[in-house]
């Protein structure tokens, strides 16, 4: 399974002598890099809280060389430490994980090639690191439906449940993620992480095999799983018999509002094809789509629909409709 590693530099501690208060602490793992300018007394703790980078592995051990340096600037002497280490990160710990090290920044002082100065500052640097599944999924909470951001346009969108997701990177307010499936299959997007810091996304989820439905227009019925469920259409646009995708929804319908005290689920219609603006969904009546007339009904349709994947990143299954 593959696995997301988020590590960030958690606190700063300056201790032994005093060689000044404005540090720079340097961070590089594999390419990323983190760079923050703090005032640092000597004798405290500064807590920092920032991500040096997120990375992918599918080892249940990810080892990265980490170097690490420390600047106190001055108008005159900037005095540099650094060290450089191996950390070694489970993947399959629950709990975050802490690695400490230690940056020894010697004074320097010179002048004319004198030079002088005996303090040594010791800074403890403190990384996190916290390992979770890259790959997650969205809740089938409240009306089914999770609200975003979509990164390149930066408009409001939402979500189906279950609609997988690869995750980016995470600051102290968002969770930043790649669409997987879907009509914004390929698309950056973001959300606020819930009040206590943590993901909206939930982990575990396992699609199911592909849908195989049927519809019959003489009879006006939906059949699914061996169940019948009883439908009307639109006889202006009769439908033609063949094989049609049925897709992973794509946004919430206004359409089903009225039927919400019957399914929860109504607001959310699958497409039939991958063009035009036919439905399946639960309602009264007709303008083109294969209407579910049993609203109350609709959300045993909607769990069987709603996992299922036929491999495509677009559709659940497929609708035969005959004669």
């Amino acid at each position: 399974m593959l696995k997301s590693i988020q590590l960030k530099l958690l606190k700063v501690k300056n201790s032994g002598d005093s060689v000044g208060r404005d540090i720079r602490v340097e961070i590089e793992v594999l390419g990323k890099f983190l760079r923050i300018d703090k005032r640092i007394e000597s004798g405290t703790t500064t807590e920092i809280n920032r991500e040096v980078g997120r990375f992918e592995t599918d080892r249940g051990l990810f080892q990265a060389d980490v170097l690490i340096t420390v600047i106190e600037k001055d108008l005159l002497f900037n005095d540099v430490g650094n060290t450089k280490n191996n950390i070694k990160i489970s993947t399959i710990a629950t709990k975050p994980q802490q690695f400490v090290f230690e940056v020894r920044v010697r004074e320097s002082r010179s002048i004319f090639g004198k030079f002088w100065g005996t303090k040594t500052a010791i800074f403890e640097i403190t990384l996190e690191a916290e390992a979770s599944d890259a790959i997650k999924y969205v809740p089938d909470e409240g009306d089914g439906w999770l609200k975003v951001v979509l990164e390149d346009k930066y408009s409001e969108e939402s979500l189906p449940a279950y609609l997988k997701v690869k995750i980016e990177r995470t600051d102290t307010k968002r969770e930043y993620f790649t669409i997987l499936e879907g009509p914004h299959r390929g698309r950056p997007a973001s959300v606020i992480l819930q009040d206590d810091g943590s993901s909206q996304f939930i982990t575990g989820i396992k699609h199911e095999p592909m849908i195989r439905a049927q519809y019959s227009i003489s009879q006006k019925t939906f059949i699914l799983k061996g169940k019948k469920y009883k439908t009307t259409d639109y006889p202006e646009t009769p439908w033609e018999k063949g094989l049609y995708d049925i897709e992973i929804p794509d946004a919430p319908h206004k359409g089903g509002e009225n039927y919400l005290s019957q399914s929860k689920r109504a607001k959310t219609w699958f497409r039939i094809g991958h063009d035009g603006e036919r439905y399946l969904h639960a309602g009264g009546f007709s303008l083109g789509c294969i209407t579910v007339i049993e609203a109350n009904r609709w959300t045993e349709i909607y769990n069987n629909l709603i996992k299922a994947r036929k491999g495509d990143f677009m559709s659940v299954g497929v609708l035969e409709v005959v004669d």
